[in-house]
């Protein structure tokens, strides 16, 4: 296992259409990217209202791994523009990571198209 760095996982999960706007909105404050998933929401359409709000069914969940000191940051980020109170309707959270294998956080090299 590579050595333990203090990094999380921030879920973020919304209405379909918004995680990769959103993705965007973490890069900013310095994730290096994420892996978003579709899906269904559980809640059948007799149950499709919640507190007056209305339930979109199909749903996003964007996973982005993140240094520990990054966390806040970009949680805040997602949760700024694309909250519960946006059209996006998102809810952010985090885990914490225990052991994890091939992740880098080192700057990114650049592939030289001539060689």
């Amino acid at each position: 296992m590579e050595n333990q760095v203090n990094k999380s996982l921030v879920i973020y999960v919304c209405n379909h259409g918004f995680a990769y706007d959103a993705m965007k909105e973490a890069k900013k404050v310095g994730a290096r990217g994420g892996t978003i998933l579709h899906g269904r929401s559980s809640i059948s359409h007799e149950k499709a209202k919640f507190f007056g709000l209305s339930l979109h069914p199909e749903k996003d969940m964007l996973f982005i791994v993140v240094k520990e000191n990054q966390r806040e940051a970009v949680m805040k980020a997602l949760c700024d523009k694309y909250g519960v109170t946006s059209e996006a309707r998102g809810l952010c959270f985090s885990l914490k990571v225990s052991d994890a294998i091939g992740f880098s956080f080192e700057p990114l090299e650049l592939e030289h198209e001539n060689e």
